[in-house]
Formats: C-alpha cells, sequence, structure tokens
C-alpha cells in the first residue's frame, strides 16, 4: 500500500517543481525591470511599481505561465483600457485650447491622429518601452516585425498606470512632455481642412476686411442638392466652390481663394497704418 502512494506522489514530484519553477521565472522576469532606467526614459518618478509591472505585461508573457495570479500578476489590458481614455480626454483638452479657430470636426480628426495606433506606437519606440515589456517570444518577434498593436496598448496602459499612480495631472504632464512638446504643430496642421479659418487668418493679417460667402445656385432636388457658393473680399471674387451642403461648398471656395492668394495681394488692401 505505501509503494503504490509513493508511486502516485511521484507522479506528482515534478508537476510541483515546474511550477515552482514558473513562479520563480516570473518573479525574475519582474525583478530584471531596471525601473531607474524606466523612470530617467518616462521622465516620471514612480510611486507604486505595482501598477507599471502591469502596465508593462503583456498578456502573451501570462498565458505560458500556470498561475499567474498566485503571485498578483494580470495582464495590462484593463490599464489599457483606462489610458486609452485618460488619453482622449488630455489631447481633447489639448486641441481645444490650441485650435480654438477650428471647428468640432477638425478637432476630431486630428484627435484621432494623436490616438492612432501607429503614432501611439512611435512614441513608445521613442522611449524604448519594447525593451521593458514582459512578453512572449512570439509576441516579442511580432513588434520586430512591425505590429504596432502591442507597442500601442503598452503605451495606453502606461499612461493608465501613471493616471492610477499619482492622478489626472501627472498623466497630463507625461502627455505633455512625451507628446506636445515634440509635437510638429506645421505637420499636425497639414491635416487642416478648415478652409474657410486659414483663408480668414490670412485675410484679417493682411487687411481690413473679412471674407463674405454667397450662394449663386442650387441644383439638384431637395434630397439631392448641389450649392454653388463664391468668396468675396471687397466685393471681389476670389474662389468658387461647389459641394452637397453650403459648408463644404464654402469650405471648397474658400480651398480655391487660398490657391489665389496672388489675387488678393495685387488688390493692394493693406492693413491701415502700414505701408502699401
Amino acid at each position: 500500500m505505501l509503494d503504490i502512494f509513493r508511486k502516485k506522489f511521484r507522479r506528482f514530484i515534478p508537476f510541483y517543481k515546474v511550477r515552482e519553477n514558473e513562479d520563480e521565472s516570473i518573479s525574475k522576469a519582474i525583478f530584471q525591470i531596471d525601473f531607474v532606467s524606466f523612470q530617467k526614459i518616462i521622465h516620471y518618478k514612480i510611486i507604486d511599481k505595482n501598477y507599471f509591472i502591469t502596465a508593462l505585461t503583456h498578456r502573451s508573457f501570462l498565458k505560458v505561465k500556470s498561475n499567474p495570479l498566485k503571485i498578483g500578476i494580470i495582464s495590462n489590458e484593463r490599464l489599457e483600457f483606462l489610458g486609452d481614455a485618460v488619453l482622449d480626454l488630455v489631447v481633447a483638452e489639448y486641441l481645444f485650447k490650441n485650435f480654438p479657430l477650428n471647428e468640432e470636426g477638425d478637432l476630431t480628426k486630428f484627435r484621432s491622429i494623436l490616438v492612432n495606433k501607429k503614432f501611439l506606437a512611435e512614441r513608445a519606440k521613442n522611449i524604448r518601452l519594447q525593451d521593458f515589456l514582459l512578453a512572449s517570444f512570439t509576441a516579442r518577434k511580432s513588434i520586430d516585425e512591425g505590429y504596432d498593436t502591442i507597442l500601442s496598448d503598452a503605451y495606453e496602459s502606461l499612461i493608465g498606470a501613471v493616471f492610477m499612480d499619482s492622478g489626472y495631472d501627472s498623466a497630463k504632464e507625461f502627455l505633455n512632455e512625451e507628446i506636445f512638446k515634440k509635437l510638429d504643430i506645421k505637420w499636425l496642421n497639414q491635416f487642416d481642412e478648415n478652409h474657410k479659418s486659414k483663408f480668414l487668418e490670412y485675410v484679417q493679417a493682411h487687411t481690413d476686411f473679412i471674407p463674405e460667402y454667397a450662394i449663386i445656385k442650387e441644383e439638384g432636388p431637395e434630397h439631392n442638392k448641389l450649392f454653388t457658393v463664391e468668396v468675396y473680399v471687397n466685393k471681389r471674387s476670389l474662389g468658387i466652390g461647389k459641394g452637397k451642403s453650403k459648408k463644404q461648398a464654402e469650405q471648397e471656395a474658400a480651398k480655391n481663394a487660398l490657391n489665389h492668394l496672388d489675387v488678393l495681394e495685387k488688390m493692394g488692401l493693406s492693413k491701415k497704418g502700414t505701408a502699401v
């Protein structure tokens, strides 16, 4: 009877050894995270490392382990969810304050650029986030092959970790340092299709007039109209545009006017107090 018990017990010994080895490998991987270098790279002093261990833990790292919850390890997916929301708010506030002449549609477009997976992955690479990630060999290989999602998700998780560690202002400052201070406004401005705003700025900067828009033609049935709009400065036509709505036609007219600013310059409409 005792021999039978011993034989059965021996079958379980390797299992326990594997469990112990796996738990040790997780602890070793966490211990090897160089938090001194990590804090310098992200320009942030960490209060609670646990948030950042979670932020750096990709789910692939846990799938190859037997029971990560046993030592309190979870993947960064929940922090990614939180970081995504914090990022949206901080970016929205930045755009609202820095682009006062742009309409809601433009701000939405700019925000989509700044929270884009590819853009965030580039920000992650800029701070070498991949060097600190806890991930499987396959996941690391996919990063090397240009798979952006793992890095962009980890970046959002990092934002979530900063938020949980010391609040909204710290997350805002982190993004200000990592994105906004390094952001070329001219680069972002190339996506600005608010031609009316651009044309208004130019005309007001160089003359004492403002552009005036007038519908000169309406075509088609009520449900599918085509508008033609002309833009004037001091009663001089500078551009014509067409569109399915009045706003769209006005944007097109302003776009055409921006392509013919030499006509405006030849009109000699300089601002009062400046030389013609």
